[in-house]
């Protein structure tokens, strides 16, 4: 291995007994997700960002929309905020969430992750689709390990990453399930509703994935449907008759907060609920007819995702089996936390 000053530190600090502090980290096409030690809430941040911030939003970052200064000089807004005038998403880039797994951490480390009982040290646990691919994972490792150094709305931020676990994208919601008593024993499928993909899994006891893929339908379709709708179109840009369209980044924002500019609150619901019935047809029954070889060993099915939380209603209405948490869209990463802690 090539001499790096990153990790010659961090195996000096190593040898002198600090112990890596862990969060769990979600990189998403459409919102990054933080839990760990110290945080009360997951942190959620929309997966978009702009390079060009208005003189009259500059330094006005938040938590969840935070404006970074790289050591380069370049600033960086990410979150909802920016992500409601012109803005960048994976989505538009056309890359897989690994190749920049790097630059999508940074609005998820904080402040409070400098120094203290860590010395500055973290270990993270990081979910992806592509977990078993060995090209995907060392993409990651490259990026992620070594020393992150910026500054997060006026406050620096300087930690080094020890290691990275790569998890299997919503297996996360299996371990939350089981921290919370919720578990049968048997084998469990585990359904992770994403916003491209939404990856279904056959885990056995240990929590281990025995069958299972990612399949490219999400919230995605969802949005993009909306988006398509011409009662939508009409309110949005004025006519149906013009080569503009709506973002879907745009609706998934609206999906989130149950409502959106320049249409009225009834009128949004009735759209939403409209889509959402058709949509949760299409996911449910596109996920039953492929994987329908393993659905008789399944004692009890998860969901988990942002899709999940759009759909927990219609979904725990649906089968007394399915099991749903409270806050769907962060079941992941909060089980993946605690399983972890546990390990250690």
């Amino acid at each position: 291995m090539n001499y790096s000053p990153d990790r010659a530190a961090l195996a000096l600090r190593n040898k002198v007994g600090y112990s890596p502090k862990l969060i769990s980290i979600e990189i998403s096409n459409s919102q990054g997700k933080r839990y760990g030690e110290g945080d009360i809430n997951p942190l959620i941040v929309h997966s978009a960002w702009t390079h060009t911030i208005d003189r009259v939003a500059r330094g006005k970052g938040t938590q969840s929309s935070p404006q970074i200064q790289t050591k380069d000089g370049e600033t960086i807004w990410f979150g909802e905020m920016p992500a409601l005038g012109d803005h960048q998403s994976i989505a538009t880039l056309g890359k897989d969430k690994s190749e920049m797994a790097a630059f999508l951490l940074m609005p998820l480390l904080l402040p409070e992750d400098n120094g203290g009982a860590h010395g500055g040290h973290l270990r993270i646990v990081m979910s992806h689709h592509s977990y078993f691919d060995p090209v995907v994972k060392q993409r990651i490792e490259d990026q992620i390990l070594g020393r992150h150094q910026f500054t997060r709305n006026g406050r620096e931020v300087d930690v080094v990453v020890d290691s990275v676990e790569l998890v299997p994208e919503g297996v996360g919601a299996y371990w939350l399930a089981s921290e919370l008593n919720q578990l049968k024993s048997g084998y469990t499928l585990s359904i992770e509703i994403g916003y491209r993909t939404v990856e279904v899994w056959l885990l056995d006891d240990a929590g281990e994935p025995i069958k299972g893929e990612p399949i490219q339908f999400g919230v995605f379709n969802l949005a993009s449907a909306i988006a398509s709708d011409d009662e939508v179109r009409t309110a949005l840009l004025g006519t149906t008759d013009t080569p503009k369209t709506v973002k879907d980044t745009q609706i998934a924002i609206a999906l989130k907060q149950g409502k959106i500019a320049k249409i009225d609150d009834q009128q949004w619901e009735a759209i939403r609920t409209r889509h959402l019935e058709r949509w949760k047809d299409d996911v449910i029954g596109m996920i039953f007819s492929q994987h329908e070889a393993i659905l008789t060993q399944a004692e009890q099915i998860l969901f988990s995702g942002g899709g999940a939380m759009l759909l927990r209603e219609r979904l725990l209405k649906a089968n007394p089996n399915f099991w749903v948490d409270s806050d769907a869209q962060t079941a992941s990463v909060r089980g993946s936390y605690y399983h972890f802690l546990s390990l250690a």
